[in-house]
């Protein structure tokens, strides 16, 4: 391993824009790649409206509506504002044909405490029975549908659904998703972007598989933004990064990371990571299985940068990483050295195979606590020191 290529990956997030030639099949010339929390300019800027009442988007029916019920608005003696609740649309003048059912993948749920196996996490269910959000006609109240993307802000509720397009999320309110099928598209900067607020997403796959990308700038993960997020039993794949977390007081719990999008070339290649957080406060990651590794190898000598990383932007303490398996990088697991009393205990590391090792922590006064950690050969890894 050259050292021009430890230093490039050592310092490539540090940078805050990276650049990258895209591989051939999905574009063509050099676009510049950002790793910021919030997408570059290029995109039209979300145009929300802001709803006075809660959304709840539900399964669909078991048969198809023939009728749409105007909205029914009650109104309780205290002072809070009117509830509205709308009927469930159509989802169009005449029913569009469905996916054959699908039975779920063998094995049940993880156990508390356990980290998943492949198929154990995400939407798990019968996709013939969720309502498809994939246009105008099919966008609930209160949301806007902007090409290919639903946008919305306020509290809002997303339960068996199937979006096929990006959701762009904005407000002070609580997303909360359940039991669906997110799978974002050119026309939205990440499957689900959060710019604010809280994201509360559980039992859901969040992926991403058009071959075109969301124009000439785009790095984003397939959970991106400054959004508190609580993620728990998801499975998500398809983007340079799994997930990136901006202010920290997040969880991100039970979920299988996998298939990160590698494009482009030294220099100008995605710099991949499992979970790229910016260094916010009170972050817990557990019992995750994060697996950026390809080709049996930790590191392909370009694109993965880790399966962990913590960036350094300022001084944060309450970070947890505890039970996780944890495979892809340079180095596997990386924490920033602005960091303070990380607990870092019981986590399994897979191949080093290309890379330099499983931990790089600068500054060993980052951690607090370190115990069990293991190679994937069961030897203990020692405290970095």
């Amino acid at each position: 391993m050259s050292a021009r290529h430890q230093a490039e990956l050592r310092n490539s997030h540090a940078r805050r824009v990276r650049k990258i030639a895209i591989a051939a099949g999905v574009a063509v010339g050099a676009i510049m790649l950002t790793a910021g929390c919030k997408p570059m300019a290029g995109k039209p800027a979300p145009d929300l409206p802001v709803p006075s009442t809660s959304i709840t988007i539900d399964p669909a029916p078991t048969s198809a509506p023939t009728t749409t019920a105007a909205p029914t608005t009650t109104t309780s003696s205290s002072s809070a504002a009117p509830t509205t609740t709308t009927a469930k649309p159509s989802t169009s003048s005449s029913p569009k044909p469905q996916p054959a059912p699908q039975p779920p993948p063998p094995g049940g749920a993880p156990a508390p405490g356990t980290v998943p196996q492949p198929g154990q996490v995400g939407f798990r269910g019968d996709v013939s029975k969720l309502r498809v959000v994939d246009g105008t006609t099919t966008a609930p109240a209160g949301t806007r549908w902007n090409a290919g993307a639903l946008r919305f802000s306020g509290n809002v509720t997303l339960d068996g659904v199937y979006v096929k397009g990006g959701i762009e999320y904005n407000g002070g309110g609580t997303l909360t998703i359940r039991n669906s099928i997110i799978e974002g598209n050119h026309y939205s900067w990440a499957p689900l972007l959060g710019n604010s607020g809280h994201i509360d997403v559980r039992d859901t796959t969040i992926t991403y598989k058009d071959t075109q990308w969301p124009g000439s700038s785009w790095g984003n993960g397939a959970i991106h933004g400054d959004a508190t997020v609580t993620v728990i039993r998801c499975d998500i794949s398809g983007t340079p990064d799994g997930i990136q977390n901006g202010p920290g007081n997040s969880t991100i719990e039970q979920n299988y990371i996998h298939g990160m999008l590698r494009a482009g070339a030294y220099p100008n290649n995605t710099h991949n990571d499992g979970i790229q957080a910016y260094g916010g406060p009170n972050l817990v990651i557990r019992y995750n299985r994060i697996d950026i590794s390809a080709d049996g190898k930790a590191y392909d000598g370009t694109h993965q940068n880790g399966a962990v990383f913590i960036m350094s932007d300022a001084p944060a303490g309450g970070l947890q990483i505890v039970g996780n398996y944890l495979a892809g990088g340079g180095y596997i697991l990386r924490i920033g050295d602005s960091m303070r009393g990380a607990v870092v205990t019981n986590n399994q590391f897979g191949t080093t195979a290309g890379g330099w090792g499983e931990v790089h922590v600068p500054n060993p006064g980052s951690i607090a606590e370190w115990s069990n950690n293991k190679t994937a050969s069961g030897a203990l890894i020692p405290r970095p020191s």
